[in-house]
């Protein structure tokens, strides 16, 4: 295919080297004019692995050139690339004046082609930028295309990030356009996942955050084994070797708040030893503070319906367990017992009569009448409440048609 990458600054530059790799004609468009002269000069103006070496030989082989001429680029390729920064604001947004600009640029230019021509956007935006900003700038062009295709490239292995995604993924405005997708990435050995925008678009940031969060994350436990004479590393590296639970996709759906008997507890404790030796851990410390306040999300879902009459499908802290401690279905139902409501529970793994030990003094010091909301069947609880609190994993729509669900699954 014949392309024109917009910016070329990271993502640009290890863009357009590796798709004249793949056999694409590349035309790189920048406003710097000390980039375009180092890349007709067959020189990188970024400094990472294989790219120096990957700008030269296809410089050197006609395949790739660069230009500040728009209109240049867009007569001699059929589709776009929009690569440009997209830098933070002072109050900490995100600085989309580049990406506009590029667009409503490209739009003008377009206009008068008589061939289709296909604009795919790579710089990071946050969600609902590509429906309330960039595809309104095409909506009256229809042999225009339009996708978002974040990237996923780490600065020092870009170009093997490139080849080895763990995905592609890709937001398109119809199915030529995901024809064109589908052609650019036909030699990258990964599954093509296409999604709305508003999905694509809060995907990369997510991913960002999550690296940025297990940095953090890991530099906190090395301050803490630190101060306690432990090998910071290896602790980490036995976390990172149990691939079942840690490193996996346990733990990382949305849904429930945390509880149970060991959770909250060596939470609480590991935190208290940090403060015992003055450390300030600011992600761990507020773990507990993150997790109450998603208890008071539902209970703010729960209080916009305009009824007293409520039901639980679970007690327990998750489903397969008679565990009742720290639950957050018990902490709702306290909660909501409170303030007056009128609940009614059902759980198939709670026997009350079976209830031992520290489990059964803890619900009967956080609900002394348990045994007066408790249901043997579902259908006791649907025939009582107007709003159903779905603490499991169950999909309750072949039951319910009158209820609303509030699914914190």
């Amino acid at each position: 295919m014949n392309i024109s990458v917009f910016g070329l600054g990271y993502v640009g530059c290890v863009t357009s080297a590796v798709l004249t790799k793949q056999g694409h004609n590349v035309i790189g468009v920048d406003i710097n004019p000390i980039k375009i002269d180092q890349i007709n000069e067959g020189k990188s103006p970024i400094v990472e692995d294989q790219v120096d070496v990957l700008i030269e030989d296809a410089v050197s082989k006609g395949s790739l050139r660069a230009t500040q001429n728009i209109s240049d680029a867009l007569s001699n390729s059929s589709l776009s690339l929009v690569c440009v920064g997209t830098p933070s604001n002072t109050d900490g947004s995100t600085n989309l004046k580049y990406v506009e600009k590029v667009a409503q640029e490209i739009a003008q230019l377009v206009a008068g082609k008589e061939t289709r021509h296909t604009i795919i956007f790579r710089s990071t935006i946050p969600p609902s930028t590509m429906k309330k900003m960039i595809t309104p700038i095409f909506e009256s062009l229809p042999h225009v295309g339009v996708c978002f295709n974040p990237e996923f490239l780490r600065e020092g292995h870009a170009v093997y990030d490139y080849y080895n995604p763990p995905y592609v993924v890709a937001s398109v405005d119809c199915e030529e356009t995901k024809s064109v997708v589908r052609e650019l990435y036909n030699d990258i050995s990964a599954e093509v996942i296409f999604t709305d925008f508003k999905t694509a678009e809060l995907l990369k940031m997510v991913n960002n955050v999550f690296h940025a969060l297990k940095v953090s994350f890991a530099n906190e436990i090395g301050r803490f084994s630190e101060l306690h004479d432990i090998d910071g590393k290896q602790v980490m590296d036995l976390v990172c070797k149990d691939t079942k639970l840690n490193i996996s996709t346990k733990y990382l759906r949305p849904g429930s708040p945390f509880g149970g008997s060991c959770l909250p507890k060596d939470l609480r404790s590991f935190v208290y030893m940090a403060r015992q030796k003055n450390i300030t851990l600011p992600i761990i410390d507020n773990i507990i503070t993150s997790n109450d306040q998603h208890v008071q999300h539902i209970q703010e879902k729960v209080r916009q319906h305009n009824t007293k009459n409520i039901g639980f499908t679970g007690l327990s802290f998750k489903q397969g367990t008679d565990d009742l401690r720290e639950s957050p279905s018990v902490r709702l139902v306290e909660h909501f017992i409170g303030k007056g409501y009128n609940i009614k529970i059902y759980d198939p793994h709670v026997e009350l009569a079976h209830l031992l030990g520290s489990n059964k003094e803890y619900i009967e010091k956080g609900i002394p009448h348990i045994h007066q909301l408790m249901c043997s069947t579902k259908e006791e609880v649907f025939e009582h409440a107007d709003i159903i609190v779905n603490t499991r994993n169950e999909d309750l729509s072949g039951h319910i048609t009158h209820h609303n669900v509030i699914d914190i699954r």
